[in-house]
């Protein structure tokens, strides 16, 4: 099973760069009933913040039921996928927690542990096992 981690970084960067700019544009709940006009019908801060995570939640259920159609249901959830998953929803606690965020140092502990421990070591593992045919 292939996967496009290209797609999946675009896509979180897309998430990413646009919450990054709500927040820039001074972003607060008194905010959310601030108005605009689009073609003549008015759309508040709130209706376009709900949309933000209602869509992604929506193209979810669109793609499980494609792979469905496809016959490419997965049987169970991929451990990467809920690597991705657990990251997004630690990273979504650091929203507003300000430039002193919680947790540096395990986070930094954490991004060495995959880069320098975990993923080295499970290539070294894979290899191993390919060349033993196991």
């Amino acid at each position: 099973m292939q996967t496009d981690w290209q797609q999946i970084r675009d896509m979180m960067n897309t998430v990413i760069d646009s919450c990054e700019q709500i927040e820039n544009s001074g972003y607060g709940e008194a905010y959310r009933s601030a108005r605009v006009s689009i073609d003549g019908r008015d759309y508040s801060v709130h209706e376009f913040l709900i949309s933000a995570w209602t869509l992604p939640e929506n193209i979810r259920y669109q793609i499980i039921q494609e792979r469905h159609d496809q016959g490419a249901s997965l049987p169970y959830v991929p451990e990467s996928a809920r690597a991705l998953v657990a990251m997004a929803q630690a990273c979504a606690e650091l929203i507003g927690a300000g430039e002193k965020a919680p947790a540096q140092q395990a986070i930094k502990g954490m991004n060495h542990w995959y880069r320098q421990y975990a993923v080295p070591h499970i290539r070294s593992a894979l290899e191993q096992a390919k060349k033993h045919g196991a």
